[in-house]
């Protein structure tokens, strides 16, 4: 794999048509994309629950655990308790126009499903990409790819991706036996570069923009100055309570096999006792006869105790116990319970990791989102993301609480907000605390003013209506 990938890097940077300024930046991003890609693939096997299991021969033979083959999905509910407190509820600007176009867009791109999608590719490789691109109409169509389809370069000095790199197409080779790359696109400051495979040449087409720097924006996880592009939820050490917990599983289903029936042995026996090659006649069976050997003697039996699964039991606890401390998932979720039931303060308290983490994830995510609302607006507009960006329409992105609070404490915190400062009363930012959908708070927005409207019409018409009084 390690030549076909050079060859296959090599192949790409000499595409007909590829300006030589822009071949080394394809090299490094084939490189950067086929060095992760093993990695990438791994913690997808781990989040899929496809890793069997590792046995180190001592407990079970190895034949015995392939045929149990247990499974775990603690990497998948890992990346999914964080994932469902972050939820994408549109964007808020400080202009209607600008409100009004970023919610079309919103609403055409579907990106309250997307985000979601997008997410979950981030928390399980380390990030996720977002790409603008031009509609046939001139629309923003705005697309995610997940680190296993996408790579980019990062610039130190600016603090920004410097180039990008899609895998837009795969097929099937039948001599390497995997899929390769048929059609990569290279986004650049001023160019989106679509390289295509036409039998055994690469060619390249560009498309020029005006945007001002790549239409490509990563959206890391947990990302430091180290590594920029951030780290997988999936990490070494989920990875290896996973294994652990895959090999208590299996020791746990031979140990139930096992406690299924007796431990008998017979002592003193003339010659082996088995009825028709059944070793479990004797145990399931009614009546049992042992007849003397040739000496009068009669076979003593000796019965083992049965095999106690508690410490089996409490091993599989303490992994899942780390497995909590690791991912900052409360331990019930990994399907271990306590016998006293929780209070709800317990509960809360179990939580408070998580929703700490869900915060910053919003926080980081946000800023990748800000700039895809950017570039989605000069596509729109036919401006350009600089222009965009200092317009000063103040775009934020909005979340839904992670800590999904209960209605009537979030109910009882923002009356006493609007009783300390009454002009919160006519703000949308208490509707937002609320967590109304953008949905629910635009048919509230829109009664308003119908009723407004409505009040006001009436009060014109009774003004209309009462007598003048008599002249002098």
């Amino acid at each position: 794999m390690g030549i076909f990938s050079i060859n296959l890097a090599g192949d790409i940077a000499c595409a007909d048509g590829l300006e030589p300024a822009d071949a080394l930046i394809v090299k490094q991003l084939m490189s950067v994309w086929q060095n992760c890609k093993e990695r990438n693939i791994l913690r997808e096997k781990y989040y899929l629950g496809h890793v069997q299991v590792k046995d180190l021969g001592i407990a079970m033979p190895s034949s015995l655990a392939k045929k149990i083959d247990p499974r775990i999905d603690w990497p998948k509910k890992a990346v999914h308790a964080l994932a469902d407190r972050s939820v994408l509820n549109g964007f808020t600007t400080d202009d209607d126009e600008t409100t009004e176009l970023l919610r079309h867009i919103y609403i055409a791109n579907g990106l309250d499903s997307l985000y979601r999608k997008n997410l979950i590719c981030e928390l399980k490789h380390c990030c996720g990409f977002w790409t603008v691109s031009y509609g046939a109409a001139g629309e923003p169509v705005i697309s995610a790819y997940p680190a296993t389809a996408a790579a980019a370069l990062w610039d130190d000095a600016q603090k920004c991706i410097a180039a990008g790199l899609v895998v837009a197409e795969s097929k099937f080779s039948p001599i390497q036996r995997t899929h390769t790359p048929s059609v990569v696109n290279i986004f650049t400051q001023d160019a989106v570069i679509v390289l295509r495979r036409c039998e055994n040449t690469w060619v390249a087409e560009y498309r020029y923009h005006s945007m001002g720097r790549p239409l490509i924006e990563p959206m890391a996880y947990s990302a430091t100055l180290e590594r920029p592009f951030g780290m997988s939820r999936i990490t070494r050490s989920v990875m290896s309570i996973t294994d652990d917990a895959i090999r208590q599983r299996a020791r746990m289903e031979v140990a139930a096999e096992s406690s299924a029936l007796p431990q008998m042995w017979l002592l003193g026996t003339y010659k082996r006792v088995i009825n028709d090659n059944n070793r479990y006649d004797a145990s399931m069976g009614a009546i049992n006869e042992i007849t003397k050997d040739i000496d009068g003697d009669s076979p003593t039996i000796w019965q083992g105790a049965q095999l106690q699964m508690t410490p089996l039991n409490e091993y599989f606890r303490s992994l899942a116990s780390q497995m909590s401390s690791v991912t900052n998932v409360p331990v019930s979720f990994f399907g271990v319970s306590s016998d006293n039931p929780s209070s709800a303060d317990a509960i809360a308290a179990s939580l408070e990791p998580l929703v700490i983490e869900a915060k910053n994830l919003n926080r980081d995510n946000g800023r990748a989102l800000r700039n895809v609302a950017y570039m989605a607006l000069a596509v729109a507009r036919g401006t350009n993301f600089a222009l965009e960006r200092d317009r000063g329409a103040n775009i934020n992105p909005r979340f839904m609480s992670p800590a999904y609070p209960s209605t009537v404490s979030q109910s009882d915190a923002v009356l006493k907000q609007i009783q300390a400062i009454p002009k919160l009363a006519d703000s949308d930012v208490m509707l937002e605390l609320l967590d109304y959908t953008d949905e629910q708070m635009q048919r509230i927005n829109s009664d308003a003013k119908k009723a407004q409207a409505r009040k006001t019409f009436m009060s014109l018409l009774s003004e209309k209506d009462e007598p003048h009084g008599n002249l002098a």
